[in-house]
C-alpha cells in the first residue's frame, strides 16, 4: 500500500505542478521600471489563481493546453478542488523585483503547508487506519484504480487542510527575458516549485 501511496503522491504533485506552474511573465519591453512592474503584476496574477482558482482562470493560465486537466479527470480529480487543498494555506509577498537587461531576480516570501511532513505523516499512518485499509484493499482487489487513488487523494487532502505545519521561505527567483517575454530560468522554476510546496524535496519522491 505504501508503494501505491507513493505512486499516487508523485502523480498528484506532478499534475499539480503542471497546472500551477504553466505561466510566463509577459513583458512589453521598455524601461527597466516597466519590466519590474510587469513582472510584479504577472506574479500577482499567477499566484492569485493558486489562492482563488476557478476553472476559467486555470484554463487561461494553461494557455489552451488542457492535457494535464484531462489526465486529472482520468483519476477523478477536480483541478479547482485540488488547488484549493494544495494552496489553502498559501500566502506570498513580493519583496522586490530587480531587472538588469534581459536578466531579473524576484525575491518572494512564500508560506504554505509543509508537504513533506504531511505526506510522511499520512504514509506512516496508513497501516493503522483500518477503515481506510479495508476500503483500499477492496478497491485494489476490484481493479478500480480510480477509486483507490480517490481514497488516497481524499486522505491526503484532509491532512493538508488540517495541518498546522507550515513553512515560510524567502527565495530569489531567477528570471530571463526571451523574445519580449519574461519567464523563470530552470533554476528559478525549481526554486519556485520547492517554495510553493513548503520546501518539499522532490528528489525523495
Amino acid at each position: 500500500m505504501k508503494r501505491t501511496y507513493k505512486r499516487a503522491v508523485i502523480l498528484l504533485v506532478t499534475l499539480a505542478m503542471s497546472v500551477g506552474l504553466c505561466f510566463g511573465l509577459a513583458a512589453c519591453g521598455g524601461s527597466a521600471q516597466s519590466d519590474e512592474q510587469m513582472i510584479r503584476a504577472e506574479l500577482d496574477k499567477a499566484f492569485g489563481v493558486l489562492k482563488n482558482p476557478t476553472e476559467e482562470s486555470i484554463k487561461e493560465m494553461l494557455n489552451g493546453d488542457t492535457s494535464s486537466l484531462d489526465e486529472l479527470a482520468q483519476y477523478g480529480v477536480d483541478p479547482v478542488e485540488m488547488l484549493k487543498h494544495f494552496f489553502g494555506h498559501f500566502e506570498y509577498n513580493i519583496d522586490s523585483v530587480k531587472v538588469d537587461g534581459d536578466k531579473g531576480v524576484a525575491t518572494v516570501t512564500i508560506t504554505n503547508a509543509d508537504f513533506q511532513a504531511v505526506m510522511n505523516d499520512v504514509m506512516n499512518s496508513l497501516q493503522n487506519d483500518q477503515e481506510f485499509m479495508t476500503a483500499a484493499v477492496a478497491a485494489y482487489q476490484s481493479g478500480n484504480e480510480q477509486d483507490l487513488y480517490k481514497l488516497i487523494f481524499d486522505k491526503l487532502f484532509k491532512a493538508i487542510d488540517e495541518t498546522d505545519q507550515l513553512v515560510t521561505t524567502t527565495t530569489d527567483f531567477q528570471l530571463e527575458k526571451k523574445d519580449g517575454v519574461w519567464d523563470f530560468t530552470e533554476e528559478g522554476q525549481q526554486a519556485l516549485m520547492s517554495s510553493m510546496f513548503g520546501g518539499m524535496d522532490f528528489s525523495q519522491l
